[in-house]
């Protein structure tokens, strides 16, 4: 049995198409060539591309208009959440703006779902959390631990809405996780609020889970930038 099969060619081309829009090859505003140069560089048929084509059109990507050439859109004004998951799992290297963009979308997030958490299901976040302390050394296996408490977090809080959107960005976290808790400071930080968020709850004191949460999240947006300034540096 084949547990493996191939790619799908409107796959493929949809994530070829998507991967040349966020490296600049089609900027914003810009025009894709026609179907049959898209057909040859891409090596697919035209019904093939007229899905591809129709599916990115659906998801905001770009603009249609019979007659005239394919326009690349704003996707981040006329996008969905596809756009997102899409973003998340391309090949393509993800601007440091549009990562910083994903940590501020947990800013606001984040302390909403640990305060529900830890309302609804104290005990199960206590058991959690209990598992990360002290904080594992190892960049890469300290960034798995971190996103896994996020999505329990998520999916304690009873709103499926938080762990979708979670979902959306999996990879992209991963990604850059190894090289987040590279640094020390990072590492203290969560380890911190590991520590505080098992004290307020079993405390019962959700504002505090709530600010602590925040606290910690305002804080990976700033070691997050100090850790591209390193990258700048070297």
């Amino acid at each position: 049995m084949n547990w493996n099969p191939p790619e799908r060619p409107t796959d493929f081309a949809e994530k070829r198409l998507i991967e040349a829009i966020l490296n600049g090859t089609y900027s914003i505003d810009s025009y894709l060539p026609s179907e049959r140069e898209l057909c040859e560089q891409l090596g697919v048929t035209r019904p093939t591309l007229r899905e591809v084509l129709q599916r990115m059109r659906r998801d905001g990507w770009i603009e249609i208009h019979q007659g005239k050439a394919t326009r690349v859109q704003d996707y981040f004004k006329e996008g969905n959440l596809n756009v997102l998951n899409a973003i998340a799992n391309t090949d393509a290297v993800i601007s440091h703006s549009i990562i910083e963009n994903l940590l501020e979308t947990r800013l606001l997030l984040a302390p909403t779902y640990f305060s529900l958490a830890s309302r609804y299901h104290p005990q199960a976040i206590t058991d959690h959390v209990l598992h990360l302390i002290p904080i594992d050394k190892n960049p890469a296996q300290t960034g798995k631990d971190d996103w896994e408490l996020h999505k329990k977090a998520a999916l304690l809080s009873e709103n499926p809405v938080f762990l979708l959107i979670l979902n959306g960005f999996e990879k992209v976290y991963l990604q850059m996780a190894a090289r987040y808790f590279a640094q020390d400071e990072a590492r203290a930080s969560s380890e911190t609020f590991y520590r505080q968020l098992l004290q307020f709850t079993q405390a019962e004191d959700f504002q505090a889970v709530f600010d602590c949460t925040r606290e910690v999240m305002q804080n990976s947006i700033y070691y997050w930038k100090m850790s591209m300034n390193i990258e700048e540096e070297e």
